[in-house]
């Protein structure tokens, strides 16, 4: 019975309702929001959105929080991300791509590519070489540059 008990327990943590959608939601388009407006905005105890937002970092709800950085100041001045087709590494692509400076992120796709790679370059030369690098250790690319950013994803 005391098993049951448990995975009750951890099925009723797991639960997220409207007002954990609220914190979300408000953290996602800034993560430095203090407790207290978040209480404010909230209209709920700033213990209680202490208690709230740890129980979302401790069931995996929130994730992590993160900082937004403009990388052309820095003098990336290309922003691209790269289809890769794995031909000559397998299973070993994500991890050779992990020690990249260009290479800000990474995914596992779906479709006739297999990973969907985020960099930023300072120019079309250091775009090329890493290009070369992906052609003649991984694979086939298809490579997308990012224009302008439109917009975000914010409320």
């Amino acid at each position: 019975m005391c098993q049951r008990g448990e995975s009750i327990l951890k099925l009723l943590q797991r639960q997220v309702d409207d007002i954990d959608l609220q914190i979300c939601e408000a953290l996602k388009n800034n993560a430095k929001l203090s407790y207290k407006t978040l209480s404010q905005t909230i209209s709920l105890s700033q213990s209680s959105i202490y208690e709230r937002v740890k129980r979302l970092e401790d069931n995996g709800v929130i994730l992590g929080y993160n900082t937004d950085i403009d990388w052309s100041k820095f003098e990336y001045a290309i922003h691209a991300f790269i289809l890769l087709k794995e031909e000559k590494r397998l299973d070993s692509t994500p991890d050779c791509l992990k020690t990249r400076d260009e290479v800000f992120n990474c995914w596992t796709i779906a479709g006739e590519y297999d990973y969907m790679v985020e960099v930023y370059v300072r120019d079309n030369h250091e775009l090329g070489h890493f290009m070369d690098y992906l052609y003649h250790n991984i694979g086939r690319t298809y490579t997308l540059l990012v224009m302008d950013d439109m917009f975000k994803f914010c409320k």
